[in-house]
């Protein structure tokens, strides 16, 4: 478990030091590593790094995670068999607003999560967002396993090292009637027992 350890603190200081993309450089406070524990059960992949995460000099999704326990407790619960992170590590602005990531910004940011996935050794990797998804799947994937307009939440992709879940964002669920969340929070939680949280 040290090498691991080891190896995500050399990524964290690589991803600190990364000059790849020259506007969120310019205006980025900081970036944001994922965390969590180095041999996990379940990763979770957001889009982009939180702003808030960037504030509190803390790790990528650390606000995404407290969110998603609202529909999926088992992750809070379970934390020390979760690692977090993002696509983007740097939170991406334009003229000082938040926007979302660039595709470039995502390729450039792809090697590391790259190496996080490799050193942590998930079993399941929730991404979070249709974005998030799209993007990795189609980089995990030789032959893309959906079309262009596929629903992806909650289906499971079966990757050699690894099983890939959907997941809707808090605020999409959120914006869904009382039913429909209520059926979406009982799939998560049959979700979390199935991969052991």
């Amino acid at each position: 478990m040290e090498d691991a350890v080891e190896q995500l603190d050399n990524l964290a200081r690589s991803v600190g030091e990364c000059t790849r993309c020259d506007e969120l450089v310019a205006s980025r406070l900081r970036a944001v590593p994922g965390g969590g524990h180095p041999h996990c059960t379940v990763m979770v992949v957001s889009l982009a790094s939180d702003p808030t995460d960037e504030e509190d000099g803390g790790l990528a999704g650390e606000s995404l995670l407290a969110d998603l326990a609202e529909f999926m407790p088992a992750l809070a619960k379970s934390r020390d068999q979760v690692y977090v992170t993002a696509l983007a590590k740097c939170v991406p602005r334009s003229d000082g607003a938040v926007r979302d990531p660039l595709p470039q910004e995502l390729e450039n940011c792809f090697p590391y999560l790259s190496k996080e996935l490799t050193i942590t050794t998930p079993h399941y990797v929730l991404t979070v967002g249709e974005e998030t998804t799209r993007f990795l799947l189609g980089k995990l994937f030789k032959n893309r396993p959906f079309e262009p307009g596929d629903s992806l939440e909650l289906k499971l992709f079966d990757n050699p090292s690894f099983k890939v879940v959907p997941v809707a964002t808090p605020d999409e669920l959120r914006e869904r009637d009382p039913k429909a969340r209520k059926e979406y929070t009982e799939r998560l939680h049959r979700l979390a027992q199935v991969m052991g949280l």
